[in-house]
């Protein structure tokens, strides 16, 4: 399949090289949705997918609507058939592509459908770098459009179809046709004019560029002062790239007042019949509002007692509702105090439970027995301190006894 020519819409013109082939990053933007759509019509979906490929792979019973060129770029209202479309086409697409894939169900696991997706494009040898299955499994945002306009280039690359660039048509004017003079060609391109009434309805002033208004205060046909065979050839070489437009506003005057001469001739001739016929209208309605009155009187006084029977309950009604929303308040009201001591109770509780397990646990009394143990091993080692420290008092005591009493022997032994 080979096409070629210039083909206008820029879309459709884009190259297939922008897409990821063969390790390739493709670039996903706001009109990437737009070029897939018009790729899928190039390999005829509507009639290869929608038709032939879903009825021969037993789906039969599901409709696939033709896509919109926002299809995939939003979640749909439901996600699910968003989803099965997408799988469904990626699968189309890949058969296309000479690749192989599970066919999708529409009550597969979309986490096992997303995974064989991907497993798919690295079969294709394609670039899965950005491409995810929690992306793809929202069936839609930018890992689907990438995954999709990926396969939609492949599969047109396995048919053979290329873009070519748009060819344009050439300028077949030739350089003769050019005015030489400047001035000439301002006068011939300003056709802006403007009007203004005057004091007389049939003069009017016509001011041009480059008039005085003396000059142009004239009551007779404007004379062209312009070319007419250069004017043509101007005239043809331009309109390619001029589109001109009649305006509402620009109708003459007069003509609109004629218009409406004959539509306020046309309202007079209708006005009576118009007249009586709403009379009569108004006489029906008349009517039927004095007998919708009566038939009200009769009804009042057929159904006086139950009308009374009614206010009756109705207050009774209201007499109940009240006394229902009093009551209503009043168990409010004690349903917050039982919550308030509910919640005293159980911080009570709470601190009974931590005093009845401080108080079963024997920790402390082991540790007071430990400390006892520990000050009478102390009071023993300090009574035997004590003990060798008053035996050395005695010691020295007795010790310096005995050199005194040496001493006093001595002197007198000396004397």
């Amino acid at each position: 399949m080979s096409q070629s020519g210039g083909m206008a819409d820029a879309s459709v013109t884009k190259m297939a090289s922008e897409s990821t082939l063969g390790g390739e990053q493709a670039q996903v933007d706001d009109g990437t949705m737009e070029d897939i759509l018009e790729k899928l019509k190039i390999l005829n979906y509507q009639v290869a997918f929608s038709q032939q490929w879903a009825s021969s792979k037993g789906q039969k019973n599901h409709n696939f609507r033709p896509l919109t060129r926002q299809h995939f770029c939003q979640p749909a209202q439901n996600l699910n058939e968003q989803y099965f479309y997408f799988a469904s086409l990626v699968a189309w697409l890949v058969n296309i592509c000479g690749g192989k894939i599970d066919i999708p169900d529409q009550f597969d696991d979309p986490n096992v459908v997303s995974t064989n997706i991907i497993q798919a494009l690295k079969d294709l040898d394609m670039s899965v770098r950005d491409i995810m299955p929690s992306k793809i499994r929202q069936g839609f945002g930018d890992s689907v459009l990438l995954t999709l306009s990926m396969l939609c280039d492949q599969a047109l690359k396995e048919k053979g179809f290329q873009f070519l660039q748009p060819t344009y048509p050439q300028d077949n004017y030739s350089e003769d046709t050019r005015i030489e003079d400047p001035s000439a060609a301002t006068d011939e391109i300003a056709d802006d004019v403007n009007f203004r009434p005057d004091s007389d309805d049939d003069e009017w002033y016509e001011g041009l560029p480059g008039y005085s208004k003396e000059q142009n205060e004239y009551k007779a046909a404007i004379q062209s002062q312009v070319n007419p065979e250069a004017w043509r050839l101007e005239l043809e070489t331009v309109a390619p790239q001029l589109k001109l437009s009649q305006q509402e506003h620009m109708k003459d005057w007069r003509a609109h007042i004629e218009w409406i001469g004959n539509l306020l001739k046309k309202l007079t001739a209708l006005f009576p019949d118009v007249k009586q016929s709403l009379k009569n209208v108004n006489e029906d309605i008349q009517k039927a509002i004095e007998k919708i009155q009566k038939r009200e009187l009769t009804l009042s006084s057929q159904f006086v007692e139950q009308t009374e029977r009614y206010r009756q309950i109705h207050q009774e009604l209201q007499t109940y509702q009240e006394n229902y929303n009093t009551c209503s308040t009043t168990v409010n009201n004690l349903s917050t105090k039982l919550n308030q001591i509910t919640e005293d109770l159980e911080r009570v509780k709470h601190d009974i439970e931590d005093r009845e397990a401080q108080m079963s646990d024997s920790k402390p009394l082991v540790n007071i027995k430990k400390a006892l143990t520990e000050l009478k091993t102390e009071t023993k080692t300090m009574e035997l301190r004590i003990g060798v420290l008053q035996h050395t008092v005695l010691h020295h005591a007795v010790k310096s006894k005995s050199t005194e009493m040496n001493d006093h022997h001595g002197d007198s032994t000396h004397l």
